[in-house]
């Protein structure tokens, strides 16, 4: 654990990196690759900086509403953006995203506001036990949409439902 430089007052896990060496871990995360892409919007499968005209995300894959205060619900992604291509490479070589069977979606200019979780997330269970308690940690962080990526994202969702029931309901004579 350090002092996070991007949460100021708080501290963030730091977990070793081997970036480029290997093949990526589709199924896994690493708390510090994780923060550094949600921070920087770098590419979760090179670790190369994402540019707004090359930033993809599978918005069915990944994150989800979150209902704010007011009751109104934006889009929070939890997984760094790709480019097109890295996008494209992962839809064939991740188990989960070829199970979904997904287009990437281009972001928007909307970059997100960037949010931080001090709770246990799912698969840190065995690094916040070793934690020291009642000591705010930045365990992980997403990105919140506004009013319009939120709508595209919902469209692309909405879109991707239609044709899943569709297939379904083609293959197995059922929807």
């Amino acid at each position: 654990m350090d002092p996070s430089t991007d949460f100021p007052g708080l501290l963030e896990l730091n977990q070793k990196q081997a970036l480029g060496v290997g093949t990526p871990l589709f199924g896994a995360m690493n708390a510090t690759r994780l923060r550094r892409g949600m921070v920087d919007l770098l590419c979760h499968v090179c670790g190369k900086q994402t540019v707004r005209q090359d930033r993809y995300i599978f918005p069915v894959a990944s994150g989800g509403l979150v209902t704010l205060q007011d009751g109104l619900q934006q889009y929070g992604c939890n997984v760094p953006p790709m480019h097109r291509a890295c996008a494209l490479r992962a839809s064939h070589a991740s188990p989960h995203l070829s199970k979904v069977s997904e287009p990437p979606l281009r972001c928007a200019r909307d970059e997100g506001r960037l949010i931080y979780r001090t709770d246990v997330t799912p698969g840190l269970e065995a690094i916040a036990a070793a934690l020291p308690q009642g000591v705010d940690v930045v365990r992980s962080c997403y990105r919140l949409y506004g009013d319009a990526f939120t709508a595209k994202v919902m469209g692309a969702r909405k879109a991707w439902e239609t044709t899943t029931l569709t297939r379904r309901a083609t293959r197995g004579g059922r929807a």
